[in-house]
């Protein structure tokens, strides 16, 4: 289901947050958001990437493998905080996959 106009509205400040939050902080200062230590984990299924080519206009694509086309999986999800990157069980490993961390929603163990 596409967002509300009231979640339309939201999406310039929410991009001018993420990309705060992903630029490099000015030397001396503190950054913005916390080392953490990157993440792995499985997912079994497919992923869908969403764009919005006009106002009022939404498409959903399945994402594959550059290599092999694979869509189902496994896939090796590694993430750093700042940047995802998907393992096919092909071997592939991209950065191409055209997902943002706000996109992907994995249920992860507790820990």
């Amino acid at each position: 289901m596409p967002p509300t106009e009231a979640g339309e509205a939201l999406l310039p400040d929410l991009i001018a947050l993420f990309s705060d939050l992903t630029s490099a902080s000015p030397p001396g200062t503190m950054p913005l958001t916390p080392t953490v230590e990157p993440w792995q984990v499985r997912h079994t299924g497919r992923f869908r990437r969403y764009g919005r080519p006009a106002p009022g206009v939404w498409t959903a694509e399945t994402v594959n493998c550059p290599v092999c086309g694979g869509e189902d999986g496994p896939w090796t999800v590694t993430c750093d905080w700042r940047s995802m990157s998907l393992g096919c069980p092909c071997g592939v490993l991209t950065h191409e996959h055209g997902l943002a961390f706000s996109e992907v929603w994995l249920l992860l163990p507790d820990t």
